[in-house]
């Protein structure tokens, strides 16, 4: 650390050190998980996944400014630093300026990156449904923009949020920390539950519309730390300007892991698809050794007709999500008693591949041949 601190002086600063430390390993292998669930299992690339990755550098930055703070005094008190140097403070405050820009950026980017994926995996034309998008769509654009504009301008002139000493005016940091939090939990609350309605449309049995909506729920668990957060902006925002070094790593726990965790929530369908994808190669590998039957699959693959293999070429699109939702178009024989009207009309979509079974009878007679 640059600072030269005695044996024994308070300090909340290594703590959230770890913490950063951590955040940043987790978000990392989070990335790269996803990056490596579009590869293993051949998945086109859409917007949720740009957003995604695009959320990735700005957390990085987000939890090296503070690790960077933090060697100016983060976690100490206003009076330690001071002895050391007093610009420390200044400096300090600067850095927290900086840091709030990529904070906006960090809890938003994964709110739009959930909202296109939402889109992808329902593939709905239900207009209420698509509405709600645009809608939710809209209070994330509008609540990043006007979060940036007022942390741009809350101090005239713009020096003053970080020199306190100069004369001028700023905006009620309460006031601003808690409408901004507030709001934030509640498009939490509406991205959250979009999907609800949907999923419980389903025809399926209410067991597997329960399961499904635990998935979602999980693939978007933010809105603890959310709400978290926002406990913590009630409690300890009013006292930062007491000793901002000093009471402001208690709030950056909550911010560090809203932005983290945004971005670990909305791979966790890529990294599910990604492990359920290796756990079955390593089973068909070793089925393929005792028995026929893969090579049986393989010879349908190779001569099914055209419009069988752009079937099978649209499954391999579909994450393990898509999967599961799209369940309610799968059908057999034996359920239904005839063939549904979408396979009668030449459409493969939703025929699971374990319901096609072929056939083959060749035999050889020796002998002359009737005409001959």
């Amino acid at each position: 650390m640059a600072l030269d601190i005695p044996d024994g002086t308070p300090d909340r600063g290594p703590g959230l050190v770890v913490l950063c430390v951590v955040l940043m390993i987790f978000v990392t292998i989070a990335t790269i998980g996803r990056i490596a669930s579009k590869v293993v299992m051949k998945q086109y690339w859409w917007w949720d996944d740009f957003f995604a990755l695009l959320s990735y550098p700005i957390q990085i930055a987000l939890l090296a400014l503070i690790i960077a703070w933090r060697n100016i005094g983060l976690g100490l008190h206003a009076d330690v630093v001071v002895e050391q140097n007093p610009l420390y403070l200044i400096h300090g405050a600067k850095l927290l300026y900086i840091a709030i820009f990529f904070f906006d950026s960090s809890i938003s980017l994964p709110k739009v990156s959930a909202i296109f994926f939402y889109a992808r995996v329902f593939r709905t034309n239900n207009r209420r449904f698509i509405i709600n998008l645009w809608i939710t769509g809209a209070l994330v654009t509008g609540w990043v923009v006007s979060a940036l504009i007022s942390t741009i301008f809350e101090c005239t002139p713009i020096e003053k949020a970080w020199n306190p000493a100069l004369d001028g005016t700023c905006i009620n940091t309460f006031a601003w920390y808690l409408t901004t939090a507030s709001i934030s939990v509640v498009v939490d609350f509406y991205i959250l539950l979009l999907p609800v309605p949907e999923i419980w449309a389903l025809k399926v049995s209410v067991r597997r519309r329960i399961y499904l909506l635990g998935a979602f729920f999980l693939a978007y668990s933010v809105i603890v730390i959310s709400i978290g957060r926002l406990a913590s902006t009630v409690q300890l925002i009013p006292t930062l300007s007491e000793d901002l070094n000093w009471n402001f790593p208690l709030y950056l726990h909550w911010a560090c892991l809203e932005g983290a965790i945004s971005l670990i929530s909305i791979s966790v369908p890529n990294l599910i698809g990604l492990f359920k994808a290796i756990k079955g190669s390593r089973r068909s590998g070793t089925s393929s050794k005792g028995s026929g039957s893969n090579k049986h699959s393989s010879f349908v693959r190779a001569n099914a007709s055209p419009g069988i293999q752009g079937g099978l070429a649209r499954e391999s699109d579909r994450d393990g999500f898509e999967r599961l939702v799209g369940c309610e178009d799968s059908f057999s024989y034996e359920t239904y008693g005839k063939p549904p009207s979408d396979f009668v009309n030449g459409s493969r979509e939703g025929i699971p591949l374990d319901k096609i079974h072929v056939q083959t009878q060749i035999s050889v007679s020796s002998g002359k041949l009737p005409f001959k």
